[in-house]
């Protein structure tokens, strides 16, 4: 079974990629976005930026790219729905199954 595309939808939008990734990651602001060393690879300078309107992440150096969903599945080692489980769980929210 799946989660409803609804759902995902719903854990995407009540997600701040900036708090979340301030779990893995030390952030500074600069200008609308967000910087830090990159959870995916080591580096000295920050490549890693954030830009909280668009709830998007991405490393100038590995080129990781994504959303809460990708960032939770790749620095937590989950799979989607483990991800979306847990994005959901932060944020109190119920989600339903979908028959595949």
């Amino acid at each position: 079974m799946g989660i409803l595309d609804e759902d995902v939808q719903r854990v995407r939008e009540a997600t701040d990629l900036v708090e979340l990734a301030r779990e893995h990651v030390a952030l500074k602001r600069s200008g609308r976005r967000w910087t830090g060393l990159c959870p995916f690879h080591n580096e000295k300078s920050p490549s890693f930026s954030i830009n909280q309107e668009l709830g998007a992440y991405y490393c100038f150096g590995c080129q990781a790219r994504g959303d809460a969903i990708s960032f939770v599945r790749e620095v937590e080692h989950l799979d989607f729905v483990g991800a979306v489980e847990r994005l959901a769980a932060r944020a109190g929210i119920q989600i339903g199954r979908a028959l595949v």
